[in-house]
């Protein structure tokens, strides 16, 4: 009987290691370059108001003017909506301006930190890498979001 409680406790044991790893790693950040923000603006092609993360994705052109699919990873539904962010916070068609930060394997994505949308409002579907309202305010008093066009890059530290 201690045998087959000694092997109960090893596998409980293992088993809240690993799930634990898997979550640390899951809540990671690094495939964003979090040094700056870049802004990207298109239409909605679709908005996925999921666990564990929502995703915008947007169809914008690329440096040479091509149309691109984009795609922004955001918050979960219950830190979105915390935020303001709904299922009908986005409509498909709609013209955005995202304001995210890059992955670095330059594929074309980010994780959102703010979208200006077609009637000006601003949404904060962040997850977590931005202090929306500290960055809000550094692009406005900046002139980014007056002035900044299409791909601009900016360095994300309000310092």
């Amino acid at each position: 009987m201690k045998k087959l409680i000694a092997v109960f406790a090893a596998v409980v044991s293992i088993s809240a290691v690993l799930v634990t790893g898997r979550a640390v790693a899951h809540h990671s950040f690094a495939m964003f370059d979090l040094s700056q923000h870049m802004l990207v603006e298109g239409r909605i092609t679709d908005w996925h108001f999921n666990n564990p993360h929502s995703w915008l994705y947007i169809e914008a052109p690329d440096e040479n003017g091509e149309m691109q699919q984009w795609g922004f990873e955001g918050a979960a539904r219950v830190h979105a909506t915390r935020q303001g962010v709904n299922g009908n916070t986005f409509r498909k068609g709609e013209l955005v301006r995202v304001i995210m930060s890059p992955i670095r394997d330059g594929r074309r994505a980010g994780a959102m930190c703010f979208v200006v949308k077609e009637d000006q409002s601003i949404a904060q579907p962040n997850d977590g890498i931005c202090n929306a309202p500290q960055i809000i305010d550094r692009w406005e008093s900046n002139g980014w979001l007056e002035s900044a066009s299409h791909l601009d890059i900016h360095p994300a530290s309000t310092e």
